[in-house]
């Protein structure tokens, strides 16, 4: 019984196989991909903002948040489509974290480096002849 359990979505049980939810919120949710995924296709819909999408699909930003994260939709090409940063909530259309948050954990990453290998350096050494 280790394949049973709650839907995060609904909170139904179901048996779980290859999806982290049940087959009817999984239906909803592909039904919302595809209605957003439609309205971007069509050209006239390419300067469309992130609430415009919202508000003719009827699908919810997070949720089209959701799939941009999964990959599933691409919004490169979009001028005026942009959704928030996950590092400060700047608006951007590419990835996950604006590139000043990309460079804030870098240089945080390189001082960290920077500090641990200081004290590696720090410990003392012992050297033995094997003679």
């Amino acid at each position: 019984m280790d394949n049973l359990m709650n839907c995060p979505q609904c909170g139904k049980l179901f048996v779980k196989y290859i999806r982290e939810q049940c087959d009817t919120c999984f239906r909803e949710e592909e039904q919302d991909y595809d209605k957003v995924y439609r309205f971007l296709r069509k050209s006239e819909n390419r300067k469309a903002t992130i609430v415009e999408v919202s508000e003719s699909t009827a699908v919810a930003e997070s949720k089209i948040i959701y799939f941009i994260h999964q990959g599933r939709i691409r919004v490169k090409g979009y001028p005026n489509f942009t959704y928030p940063c996950d590092g400060c909530q700047a608006p951007i259309n590419d990835g996950r974290l604006c590139e000043e948050c990309k460079t804030r954990i870098k240089s945080e990453l390189s001082i960290e480096d920077l500090i641990r290998r200081k004290q590696e350096e720090a410990l003392p050494s012992y050297h033995t002849d094997d003679n």
